[in-house]
């Protein structure tokens, strides 16, 4: 009886990976019937070849604080040229040491700024938002003849659905 019920475990094992699926496999596969549909003829794009899957990452160039720090960098040139603009109509040498002052401020804050900018944009690691894979397959053209395509096909993060190609 021990026998038997270790047999029947070691087999459900087995079978139960070897039905897992990799996120490659499951990729290729979401291609494979996003073609299929596409030319609502199955078997007419064999795929040729796929590249390894990819993740696709979020951007700093989305969040809040890569905003806010560019936003600042972009006021502080804003507020250089128009000290640079007052400097032709000053006439005392009070104004100028003031104007030298307010510059060098000014110069010290955007230099402190771009550099938490770069460390900002250095540091971000992004989230995961999708998968994307490579694939050159043969396709019919309008006279019947066929020609290797070669095209990305952004899937979404859970692997169900092929979110757009290019």
């Amino acid at each position: 009886m021990k026998k038997t019920g270790l047999t029947i475990f070691i087999y459900l094992i087995v079978f139960c990976s070897a039905r897992a699926q990799s996120n490659q496999e499951k990729a290729q596969e979401l291609v494979r019937q996003y073609l299929d549909n596409k030319k609502n003829q199955v078997g007419s794009n064999p795929i040729i070849k796929f590249n390894s899957l990819a993740v696709l990452r979020s951007s700093f160039a989305d969040t809040k604080t890569y905003k806010y720090k560019l936003y600042k960098v972009d006021s502080l040139k804003k507020e250089g040229r128009r000290i640079d603009a007052r400097i032709a109509r000053m006439k005392t040498t009070a104004e100028l040491n003031q104007a030298k002052k307010d510059s060098y401020r000014l110069s010290n804050e955007l230099t402190n700024t771009s550099n938490q900018l770069i460390d900002f944009m250095t540091s971000y690691k992004g989230t995961q938002t999708g998968w994307l894979i490579k694939s050159a397959y043969r396709n019919k053209n309008t006279q019947g003849t066929f020609h290797n395509t070669r095209k990305t096909f952004y899937l979404n993060e859970a692997l169900t659905k092929v979110d757009s190609v290019r």
